[in-house]
């Protein structure tokens, strides 16, 4: 009987001590503490009107220019104008020798009126005597044949008196007065400056966004605090066929008449805005060629989000903000700030949700809290 009794005390003892052992252990299970919750600085995923801008550089030229060129070969009598001076349409600028032809001409007009006199006295006896319809049509055409003679000598006249076809600014003689001038050499050139062009090939891609009219901007080292704003004003209809690429016209005007022929410029076409998904650059963690960025999931406590590293596509990437064209969409919350102490799969709550002011600003209000809170303790 004393053994069964000492059997049961010892049980009895056992049972106490692992019974203990499990409440013990409950109880430091019930009174550790849960993870603390990390502050993040957050941002809302949201697509944004981003205004897209081409450049492409480009070589000026007038809006309309010419060379003035003798087509005869013939001494320069005379030059009508002042190097670089404006001058009008139609204003003669060049003369060559026409003695020669001036005095042919005189000449001819007056074969011309002697063939006229001819034909109208036999028009006048047509069907008397021996004046038939035959001799007077052969004095009409001697008539006309005159007359046409007279046209071509005043035609060598003109030829040799070269008028401005528009108006614009002339540029340096290269023949002077009394010099025989080739037939085909350029006398003078002359640009119409009052507007500009400028020619400029940008990828097909962008055809759909091009239109006449669009904004360009111009910038040159000769005026770099200066922009000239013009406009598209014509685009080619053929691609061109080794670039693949789409040719434009700008035009800009010149009304100081600052810009000059053939001054390189840098041309910035002002595309149609277009929404695009960015994010803060500061939120974007590269691991070697890849990048992530920390989207945070909410869990059944609403204040608290768990962190999933989730990789992305970025597209035009700048100092303040990112394009990222694929892993993430609109509606996404992501970690902007301080990512680098970060891990994934821990919680996080929301300190503050970035928005497009200063880390500084935006701490403000959180601080200011804390020093209100920390003066209520105090007092």
């Amino acid at each position: 009987m004393a053994f069964f009794s000492r059997i049961f005390f010892h049980s009895f003892l056992l049972f106490g001590i692992l019974t203990g052992l499990v409440l013990s252990a409950s109880v430091s299970a019930a009174e550790k503490p849960a993870p603390k919750a990390v502050e993040v600085i957050a941002y809302q995923v949201k697509p944004k009107p981003v205004q897209q801008t081409l450049r492409a550089l480009g070589s000026l030229q007038a809006k309309d220019s010419v060379n003035i060129a003798a087509s005869v070969s013939e001494v320069l009598k005379g030059l009508h104008f002042q190097d670089g001076q404006m001058v009008r349409k139609s204003q003669l600028l060049v003369e060559l020798n026409a003695q020669e032809q001036l005095a042919l001409l005189e000449e001819a007009k007056e074969v011309a009126e002697e063939a006229k006199r001819q034909y109208d006295r036999v028009k006048e006896v047509e069907g008397r005597g021996n004046v038939t319809k035959a001799m007077v049509d052969q004095y009409y055409s001697d008539w006309k044949t005159a007359v046409a003679k007279r046209k071509v000598i005043e035609a060598q006249i003109s030829d040799r008196r070269l008028y401005a076809p528009f108006a614009g600014q002339v540029g340096f003689h290269q023949f002077s007065v009394g010099a025989y001038v080739p037939a085909g050499s350029t006398i003078v050139s002359l640009d119409d400056t009052s507007q500009m062009k400028v020619e400029l090939l940008l990828p097909s891609r962008y055809l759909s966004q091009l239109k006449v009219g669009q904004p360009v901007e111009l910038r040159t080292a000769s005026f770099p605090n200066q922009v000239f704003k013009g406009a598209v004003f014509a685009i080619a209809p053929r691609l061109q066929s080794n670039l693949r690429m789409v040719q434009l016209q700008a035009r800009v005007a010149n009304p100081q008449n600052q810009l000059k022929t053939n001054m390189v410029v840098e041309a910035q076409l002002l595309m149609p805005p277009q929404q695009q998904l960015r994010i803060p650059s500061s939120a974007i963690l590269a691991i070697g060629d890849h990048q992530f960025v920390y989207r945070l999931k909410p869990i059944k406590n609403k204040e608290l989000y768990q962190m999933e590293r989730v990789e992305i596509q970025t597209g035009d990437r700048g100092f303040k903000q990112t394009q990222v064209l694929k892993g993430i969409a609109s509606g996404d919350v992501i970690v902007s700030q301080g990512i680098m102490s970060l891990r994934p799969g821990a919680l996080v709550k929301i300190k503050v949700m970035q928005t497009d002011q200063p880390q500084s600003q935006l701490l403000a209000p959180m601080k200011k809290a804390k020093h209100s809170s920390g003066e209520a303790a105090v007092k």
